[in-house]
């Protein structure tokens, strides 16, 4: 039996995950188009969330732009996704997935602080997301 050790931020993030794709689904079910705009608007919060946790945290240059490149990108698609379609918001979610799983403590790759919850939870919805609306095509 494989056993897997999470650390309390990993459950809290799990957790907060799982709520937060329960909502993801009913709000889709209920109205799809509302709920495509409303993943767009959240999409660019990650964005700017994105450039913030590197604002506030002591990094190297490269790692500061970096991050500013990936919440340039992350919003970016989050516009085009509004004017384009739905591929858009594919790529958006699964580059900040990648951002979130890079900041995992897990890995060490990066420096920039971010809640203890935040790489795993944020990562799981990310690539939810980004599954869903790929499935749809």
């Amino acid at each position: 039996m494989l056993v897997v050790s999470l650390s309390h931020g990993d459950q809290h993030g799990l957790v907060l995950a799982v709520l937060a794709i329960v909502a993801f689904i009913l709000f889709h079910k209920s109205n799809h188009r509302f709920a495509f705009h409303f993943d767009t608007v959240i999409l660019a919060a990650c964005a700017g969330i994105t450039f913030a946790f590197s604002s506030n945290s002591i990094v190297s240059q490269f790692e500061y732009i970096f991050d500013l490149v990936v919440s340039a990108l992350v919003g970016g698609c989050a516009l085009y996704a509004l004017q384009k379609g739905q591929k858009y918001i594919v790529y958006g979610y699964f580059i900040h997935a990648v951002w979130d799983l890079l900041h995992h403590s897990f890995f060490h790759v990066a420096t920039t602080k971010t809640p203890y919850w935040y790489p795993t939870f944020c990562m799981v919805y990310d690539f939810f997301v980004a599954f869903y609306y790929l499935s749809r095509k």
